[in-house]
């Protein structure tokens, strides 16, 4: 990790967790004098993450002229991430938990397709690219109540609120399919793209449903496991560098509703040193929306719209943490 993104990193921390207390106090404000007993877990997680995002447009806001005329796609977007999180319990019922994180790319490919024909045919133009200068930032938090079954065994119903970015790049570019068609041609040639350093931002955010359950399973051992369905908002910008008939920095714009589900698993071992935990977990999620609207912000000031027919995203990421219990 280079030296220079820590402070900004430090600084954005900073802000997201000030942000989490104000709201910890609102939510809280009617609860707080009814709870005698507050227990307070603090969460650092370190995670190995892969992502990969896909969507394709139609050629006019029928979906046709073709159904398909382009499709992007970022395969194996790698990245390490780093967790700050927080779970607040207020005699052994109420549940507030929380978390923001932060994540830097460091390997990734994209691949760029344009056809001419419907159901992805007449393919004209292809390019692919790398995207190990990735990056991405996260956001939840949520409220619920614990229903303990025994000592050993809770579920706490869940109702949060998240937000999902992601900067995916483009750069190192090379074109690999450059064909003439009707109607439209790729006049390029094969070989290296010449100055490629494009971008696609992303933006998940909405409210979700979820259920947390915790079991003690050995002396030292708690197994724990999450799972969420979201309804998302879906925005997006991308900045085409190399496309001096679109604008800049926003050359293009979508906007789309979907849903997503999220899943969470691991283990969980107490350490001798007391009120400290050591974690491994596996986390997924999985998001996609219906159809949209795909702007293009050309140049001379004019916009044009296609159809967004839908976009896929998939997050999957192995972690391993600590837990420190006041």
């Amino acid at each position: 990790m280079k030296i220079l993104l820590v402070t900004p990193f430090l600084n954005a921390l900073l802000a997201r967790i000030l942000g989490f207390m104000a709201l910890t106090s609102l939510i809280l404000s009617t609860q707080v004098q009814a709870i005698d007993n507050w227990e307070y877990k603090l969460d650092l997680d370190y995670g190995m993450r892969s992502d990969q995002l896909n969507w394709n447009i139609a050629g006019t806001l029928a979906g046709t002229g073709p159904n398909v005329i382009s499709e992007l796609k970022w395969s194996n977007v790698g990245f390490h991430q780093t967790n700050l999180g927080f779970r607040f319990i207020g005699d052994d019922t109420w549940y507030l938990k929380g978390y923001t994180s932060q994540a830097w790319g460091y390997s990734g490919t994209s691949q760029d397709s344009d056809y001419n024909g419907d159901n992805r045919t007449l393919e004209y133009s292809r390019s692919t690219a790398d995207s190990d200068r990735s990056s991405a930032e996260d956001f939840s938090i949520a409220l619920g109540q614990q229903i303990r079954i025994d000592n050993r065994f809770g579920i706490t119903p869940l109702v949060g609120y998240s937000s999902h970015r992601q900067n995916f790049t483009m750069t190192n570019g090379q074109q690999t399919v450059c064909a003439s068609g009707s109607p439209n041609s790729c006049s390029s040639g094969i070989g290296p793209i010449a100055g490629l350093n494009s971008s696609f931002k992303t933006h998940w955010r909405g409210p979700w449903l979820g259920l947390d359950f915790r079991a003690a399973t050995a002396k030292r051992w708690t197994t724990y496991a999450e799972f969420e369905y979201h309804y998302s908002y879906y925005d997006a910008e991308a900045n085409w560098n190399l496309r001096s008939d679109l604008k800049h920095p926003v050359s293009q714009a979508q906007t789309a509703r979907g849903r997503g589900t999220h899943m969470g698993v691991g283990l969980s071992y107490a350490l001798t040193t007391p009120n400290s935990f050591f974690n491994v977990g596996f986390k997924q999620s999985r998001y996609s929306t219906r159809a949209g609207t795909h702007n293009f912000y050309l140049a001379n000031g004019t916009v044009a719209s296609q159809r967004l027919n839908n976009v896929d995203w998939t997050s999957s990421m192995i972690t391993i943490g600590i837990t420190s219990q006041y």
